[in-house]
């Protein structure tokens, strides 16, 4: 039975992305900071902070030992931009948010990709980066380049690793009702002009991410260094 680990797997898309992998008859284990209080009952979680390499080691070991070798992962861990102009910004913040995309995605995969090469047995990892990464926008100097240099960070991954059968792809989601949005609509942020500038008019559900991130991990067996926008079509609007 194929194993998958999933970071940030507790809530908004990676709770959806757990759900889907365990109905595909997946085990699945879940790094993240903190567990659900509706946990998926057949589902491991281990407390994992991404940033601290020796625990993210010593995590694929016993999510290994307790599950088997691990051959698909997801990386939706994540945390807010500051939502600033880029003048308002301050260097610890900034470095944080690369600390926690960059550096902890590669943690993650670095980690994993090494017991897949040593297995011989390949695998497929799909990271998260965002339609942020993609033109400038505004007060996304620290979020929006984190998200762009895991997008680069994918490309560099599959290109190196292919020679080991690891398929290395990236989703770039659009606005989505994940927890954060949903706090950040609560705090009065204007749904309806985001919503008119979205091609489909609507925002994505965590169970729509899912799906995209589940089929490049799994069914997309010729498909890497991908960067995927799954956006209702905001990236393509030329306006």
């Amino acid at each position: 039975m194929s194993h998958a680990v999933v970071t940030g797997g507790s809530s908004g898309i990676g709770r959806a992305v757990v759900e889907l992998l365990v109905a595909r008859g997946y085990q699945v284990t879940v790094f993240d900071l903190t567990e659900p209080a509706d946990r998926v009952d057949t589902v491991g979680y281990i407390a994992v902070d991404v940033t601290d390499a020796e625990l993210v080691e010593a995590s694929i070991a016993a999510a290994v030992d307790a599950r088997g070798p691990i051959d698909t992962a997801v990386t939706c861990h994540g945390i807010r931009g500051a939502f600033v102009p880029a003048l308002d910004l301050t260097p610890d913040g900034v470095r944080r948010m690369f600390d926690v995309h960059v550096v902890g995605t590669l943690l993650v995969a670095t980690g994993l990709a090494r017991r897949m090469i040593e297995a011989g047995t390949g695998g497929s990892i799909v990271t998260i980066s965002s339609t942020t990464a993609y033109r400038g926008w505004h007060k996304q100097s620290d979020y929006g380049v984190a998200k762009a240099a895991v997008r680069q960070l994918t490309e560099n991954l599959a290109v190196e690793w292919a020679q080991h059968g690891i398929r290395v792809n990236s989703v770039a989601p659009g606005h989505t009702l994940t927890p954060m949005v949903v706090d950040l609509i609560d705090g009065g942020y204007d749904i309806a002009a985001t919503e008119a500038r979205i091609p489909l008019g609507r925002l994505a559900t965590p169970e729509e991410m899912a799906l995209a991130i589940v089929n490049l991990a799994v069914d997309a067996t010729y498909t890497t260094g991908v960067c995927l926008p799954v956006d209702g079509g905001w990236t393509a609007v030329g306006k």
